[in-house]
């Protein structure tokens, strides 16, 4: 989906959570552990990382708040916004 050319993995439910708690805490971090745990490249992390929205249905650059689905470009701004739904059962 990217125009960069780089793919997101299918990360699981429980996996979104932990990233999403974990770029809360610390963006590096996660860049780290996106290496780390799924062998991805310093650039694809950080690119990952940069694109998990802060607040579900909330684009991150212009902050429009309507997008209603995983991983799209917000209509606004045309920023990727990975856009999971966090379960907080983790």
């Amino acid at each position: 989906m990217p125009k960069e050319g780089i793919d997101i993995p299918e990360f699981t439910q429980s996996d979104k959570n932990r990233l999403i708690k974990m770029k809360q805490e610390s963006p590096i971090k996660t860049v780290k552990c996106l290496m780390d745990d799924y062998k991805l490249s310093h650039h694809e992390s950080k690119y990952i990382t940069k694109h998990i929205n802060e607040t579900y249905g909330k684009c991150n650059r212009c902050n429009f708040d309507k997008l209603d689905r995983e991983n799209l470009i917000c209509p606004k701004c045309g920023a990727l916004n990975l856009n999971w739904i966090t379960d907080d059962t983790d």
